[in-house]
């Protein structure tokens, strides 16, 4: 806890100790109780700026989120989609705690709305309708968030082992009896993991969702027409 004279509040500084915070703890780490102690006031002296948890983890969504540009776009429409599904997954790379807030699904960034505008104006022009364009978008965007969550977690895992890790212990000792999948191909099964790129995965999500929806066979009307 801070001692002497508590530091002179303002939303800014609010922010700055939160994500500070979730940057070195995590966001479960982030409490009223917490900041209030980091910043050597009170809780209730917190809620003349912020109004809860929830508006205080916005407030940083929306601080990385603001920093966000727009490159040119492709005019090709699935291009566009691949750039900026990259887009947001770099930057959100830089800062692995916002995946945990955007997990949960219940805030989003003023400052990411124009960027998800243009992800669905690029599914409508590949093809899609507007309901199909709204269910591709959110099974790119759990790709995406599950690609950054295992990569995050994994990367924290390993750098935290002191001994070799289990899974390559285990994957030596397969049986080609039992798992000859598995046995055959798992140098290639841990060369596409070590070598998997975001950008390849995206395209190949991506190209898949304008696959099945564009075939889709439309329903409704009179089926003997």
């Amino acid at each position: 806890m801070a001692v002497g004279r508590p530091a002179r509040l303002s939303r800014d500084s609010l922010v700055d100790a939160a994500e500070s915070i979730v940057a070195t703890d995590g966001i479960d780490a982030l409490t009223m109780r917490r900041l209030a102690d980091e910043l050597g006031s009170s809780p209730m002296s917190l809620y003349r700026h912020v109004r809860d948890k929830d508006e205080l983890l916005l407030l940083l969504i929306e601080r990385r989120a603001a920093e966000l540009e727009l490159p040119p776009l492709p005019s090709d429409a699935r291009e566009r989609l691949v750039t900026l599904f990259v887009l947001l997954f770099d930057s959100l790379s830089r800062s692995p705690w916002i995946v945990e807030v955007l997990a949960k699904g219940d805030l989003v960034a003023p400052s990411l709305l124009p960027v998800i505008d243009r992800i669905l104006e690029a599914f409508v022009a590949a093809g899609l309708s507007g309901e199909e364009a709204g269910r591709a978008y959110h099974v790119a965007w759990r790709y995406t968030v599950g690609e950054l969550t295992v990569r995050h977690s994994t990367e924290r895992h390993f750098a935290q082992l002191d001994r070799e890790p289990l899974l390559v212990r285990i994957m030596a000792e397969i049986d080609p009896a039992e798992l000859p999948s598995l046995a055959d191909l798992r140098l290639e099964l841990a060369a596409g993991r070590r070598d998997a790129r975001y950008e390849d995965g995206i395209g190949a999500v991506i190209d898949g969702l304008l696959r099945l929806t564009c075939s889709a066979p439309t329903t409704g009307g009179d089926p003997s027409a």
